[in-house]
């Protein structure tokens, strides 16, 4: 699993000489403006071509941001229409993708 660098606030901009990696940083500041409620639930966060134009980052940064954000479990990316903010799924069960059903 990849750590997200901590620190990172929602208005936060990138260090291309920072130790972290820039699609990493902007993850960080992505989940940081979803978990602020900048970005709500179900809707869609900016597209590859607007997080190159207001982070100054290559394509391919965007896009790999956007495909490990939901790997994490942030987003959910639709084919031709953009990555949308979902629930995320208890982070507490043994095998960190949620808590599934229980016998409780």
């Amino acid at each position: 699993m990849v750590d997200i660098p901590a620190g990172y606030g929602p208005d936060d901009e990138l260090d291309p000489d920072a130790a972290d990696p820039l699609y990493l940083q902007l993850a960080a500041v992505l989940i940081s403006r979803i978990e602020n409620g900048v970005y709500l639930l179900g809707r869609a966060l900016p597209g590859v071509d607007r997080l190159m134009q207001e982070f100054g980052i290559a394509r391919g940064t965007a896009r790999k941001t956007l495909v490990l954000l939901a790997e994490l479990g942030y987003v959910r990316t639709v084919v031709g229409k953009g990555s949308f903010v979902i629930e995320r799924e208890s982070a507490d069960a043994p095998d960190g993708h949620g808590s599934g059903s229980t016998d409780e």
